[in-house]
């Protein structure tokens, strides 16, 4: 089984919260929300950097940014996702169609952030997250805020193109 039948499987339940993918009607005004919570996640991220002192927050917000407007796009496709490994594989799909207008590398600035960072966003989001670390370098910092504020721009512009309001 491949891993976007997986995922469709896991989203099989009668519950209301499952944990994998399910595909359902597109839904601009759901893709429209979900770009809005990655806008006020964004803006959240600049609050908490500017405080200086709870920078540990910048990456869960920055991560959260960057996946919720990846749920944007799903949801303009016909696709509820509660997983992560699935709302990835489901962008995958969907540049290798050519039906969004990102690229590998787009994807990617979710894993592998900046110049000066070694590990991707879900790692340094859990580290910070679960650990116990609560300051990190400044310039880790400014990298995980440009290259949110960047990947949520580059979706927004495309689903801006998408609903044809460009």
């Amino acid at each position: 089984m491949d891993k976007l039948e997986w995922c469709l499987e896991k989203g099989k339940t009668t519950k209301r919260k499952h944990r994998g993918l399910r595909a359902v009607e597109p839904d601009v005004e759901e893709s429209k929300e979900h770009l809005k919570k990655a806008e006020h996640n964004i803006d959240f991220m600049e609050e908490v950097k500017k405080l200086g002192r709870f920078n540990d927050w910048v990456f869960p917000a920055a991560f959260y940014s960057m996946y919720h407007a990846c749920l944007a796009v799903l949801e303009n496709f016909g696709y509820d996702s509660r997983n992560q490994e699935c709302t990835f594989t489901v962008l995958k799909k969907l540049i290798r169609e050519g039906k969004i207008g990102l690229s590998s590398d787009d994807i990617a600035m979710i894993r592998g952030i900046g110049k000066s960072i070694n590990e991707d966003i879900k790692t340094l989001r859990e580290d910070f997250q679960y650990g116990t670390k609560v300051n990190a370098e400044e310039q880790l910092v400014e990298d995980i805020c440009d290259s949110a504020k960047a990947f949520v721009e580059r979706v927004k512009g495309l689903l801006h193109v998408l609903w044809g309001e460009v």
